[in-house]
């Protein structure tokens, strides 16, 4: 009791605000009221960014005293002389913004501190495992998923039940706290509304400023050089470490995609128009097909990835031999992916639309969430076909895939939700719909209308978890690095269950062979799962480890069955397998597919793959794309050649026009395929 009375005594002087007959200071306070309540709301925003940057150094291989270090030298760094390290700053400006956001709201002090603190402690605890699950941190993107936040929490391993537990503890510590602090400072109303209404305005403009962070020469901008910000939108994981977390997630909400490429004209887009279709025109004299006969497949594998070629894993027997011996005899290879333990959407979007991610600016991470809904102009592969559904053994929020799909023209996606998939067997305790199952709805979708069709299916049995899920493991696993126990554990798991997708990724070819018409699948993996800890603690490892498989294969009943183009490159990207495809069934093309085939055969692979600090690999220049040539090692961009260059202008000058222009090529034919 003898703190509680020193604790009202410290707070005596400023208990009634309202009140008249109370001094703007007060004698028995040690310090005046103005300073009080600052001095709070500084210390707990301090914590505040302390504790999210303690948060996101996981996977950094650091000690508990290193991560407190490095958490601790963020901040102390700031207020160093001549130091050039002032990003705490823009971080605490941030802090404040939302914390008088709040309050001019509430007019409730501790009520507004307990939430500002709650609001950046779930941020911290977020971002960190996001970045454990995935190796990729928490952006304003992921705020899409907040609208079923089950399935966030099943990604981690959470049941609903103990979701809702947490929901309403929270609930009630809050509530408990704010009436413990009410009991010592009885105020309920802070301040008048002629200091609410400017302290909203401010707040809001400092926040909604965020718009424009990344935009040279703002005021917001110039702000932020001077406080010796250093973006690196290419690797966001390594920009929240260095500039602070609660900043650069700010920054990304600047939503610009792109900048209008120099010379940008009706003009100029008729120029590009008449070069492709006397491409296109050349291309389809040899090509007899026609792609709106055939039915096409679009089959994304989950995390699916070749085991024996990450570095120092060694794997026995194959767990990928039926995938390995047809990719032996039809169309196939590797492609670079742009992620690493996540981003599916954003290989969905780009071997979707034949749009690539290099043409973007940096800051677009979700093409879904950040491009597709401002869209009024969506072209895509599917647009070839009157019937064209998808199907995803999942969720239908995630990635906002059940919006982005209704704008891309699916007629139908069906997932666990209504319309509901047919099949949902899982395997053991895996919590995911098997391979097998999600290959039965593709099956059930074509016996349901024999006329040509796009499906598009992204699977789920290899998603992030790997908990022991599976109850006999028949694999030998060895690695020449140090791993933990829990990275043994993950590995055994995934390769487990990429046996499992090898055999009923054949097993689902021999039932399309059975069809009596021409059926092709583009099959690939989107990204290697995130468990290869050890493996990406080099730098050296980074490129294969953003390296997947694919293969494309027509069944028996198509004129395609067994083709393996000799003049393929091993590598690709999931932007050319429209054009990959059409040449692999023979078909003849639009402009825009002759142009991505002429892309293709100078420029074999392409990816803005997630950079990582001290690797030459990904050091190409500022916009850090990456790209291959057909056996997979890295061109430089400054050594392009003008045939090269060329193209890259008239595909980003096309891409352009179509997410952000004025849609010059909309109604001239040069996305449409000869029918």
């Amino acid at each position: 009791m003898d703190l509680q009375k020193k604790f009202k005594k410290i707070v005596s002087g400023i208990n009634d605000f309202k009140s008249k007959q109370n001094p703007a200071m007060s004698a028995s306070a040690p310090f005046p009221r103005w300073l009080f309540y600052p001095l709070i709301v500084l210390i707990s925003s301090t914590f505040d960014i302390w504790f999210v940057q303690f948060q996101i150094q996981v996977g950094m291989n650091q000690t508990l005293v290193e991560r407190v270090q490095a958490a601790t030298n963020f901040v102390v760094n700031a207020f160093i002389p001549d130091s050039q390290n002032h990003q705490f700053i823009l971080n605490l400006i941030f802090v404040l913004a939302f914390f008088g956001l709040i309050l001019a709201i509430t007019n409730r002090f501790w009520l507004t501190f307990i939430l500002n603190n709650l609001i950046f402690i779930v941020f911290a605890i977020a971002d960190n495992q996001k970045l454990i699950y995935r190796n990729e941190s928490i952006l304003p993107s992921d705020l899409s998923q907040l609208t079923n936040p089950l399935t966030l929490v099943n990604f981690i391993g959470i049941s609903a039940g103990k979701f809702v537990m947490l929901v309403v503890l929270a609930i009630l510590v809050i509530v408990i706290l704010y009436f413990l602090f009410r009991r010592f400072d009885s105020r309920i109303k802070f301040t008048k509304w002629f200091v609410r209404v400017p302290l909203f305005v401010l707040s809001a403009l400092i926040i909604f400023s965020a718009r424009n962070l990344y935009t040279s020469n703002t005021l917001p901008d110039r702000v932020a050089s001077r406080l010796n910000d250093s973006p690196i939108p290419w690797d966001v994981n390594y920009d929240q470490r260095s500039n602070g977390a609660i900043y650069s997630f700010m920054r990304f909400f600047d939503n610009k995609v792109m900048n209008m490429p120099q010379g940008y004209s009706r003009a100029a887009m008729a120029k590009i128009d008449r070069k492709y279709k006397k491409v296109a025109n050349q291309i389809n004299a040899n090509r007899p097909n026609y792609l709106d006969k055939q039915t096409v497949i679009y089959i994304l594998s989950e995390s699916f990835s070749d085991p024996l070629r990450v570095p120092g894993l060694h794997v026995n027997p194959d767990p990928i031999p039926k995938i390995r011996a047809l990719k032996d005899r039809t169309t196939s290879g590797y492609m670079l992916s742009s992620g690493y333990g996540g981003g599916t959407a954003n290989l969905e979007y780009q071997a979707l639309t034949g749009l690539s991610l290099t043409n973007f600016l940096p800051t677009v991470t979700s093409p879904y969430v950040q491009v597709v809904p401002s869209s009024n102009y969506l072209p895509n592969i599917s647009n070839n076909w009157a019937i064209k559904n998808a199907i995803h053994p999942y969720l239908p929020m995630v990635y906002d895939r059940s919006s982005v799909y209704k704008k891309f023209g699916f007629q139908k996606f069906y997932t666990l939700y209504n319309p509901k998939i047919k099949y949902q067997d899982r395997i053991d305790n895996n919590p995911y719909v098997s391979d097998r199952a999600a290959y039965q709805n593709v099956l059930w979708q074509l016996s349901k209308n024999a006329k040509p069709q796009f499906i598009q299916m992204p699977t789920m049995q290899n998603h992030l978890g790997y908990s022991n899920w599976y109850k006999n493991y028949t694999f030998d696993i060895t690695s020449t690095l140090q791993q933990s126990n829990s990275e043994v554990d993950n590995v055994k798991t995934y390769v487990q269950g990429v046996n499992m997708t090898d055999n009923a990724t054949e097993w689902f070819l021999q039932q399309l062979d059975r069809i009596n018409r021409p059926i092709t699948v583009v099959w690939y993996g989107d990204h290697l799962p995130g468990i290869y800890d050890s493996e990406m603690s080099d730098p050296n490892n980074l490129l294969p480890l953003h390296e997947t498989d694919y293969f494309i294969y027509s069944n028996k009943a198509s004129s395609s069955h067994n083709t393996k183009l000799e003049d393929q490159n091993n590598f690709t990207s999931p932007n050319y397998f429209q054009a990959l495809s059409a040449e692999h069934m023979n078909v003849k093309v639009s402009p825009f597919l002759a142009m991505l085939t002429e892309l293709r055969q100078q420029l074999p692979a392409s990816s803005n793959a997630l950079a990582k600090s001290g690797s030459d690999i990904w050091q190409t220049d500022n916009r850090k794309n990456i790209y291959l040539d057909d056996q997979g090692q890295q061109l430089q961009n400054n050594q392009f050649s003008p045939a090269q260059r060329s193209l890259l202008r008239d595909y980003r000058m096309i891409q352009y026009d179509i997410v952000k222009g004025r849609h010059y090529i909309k109604n001239d034919g040069f996305l449409n395929n000869p029918k």
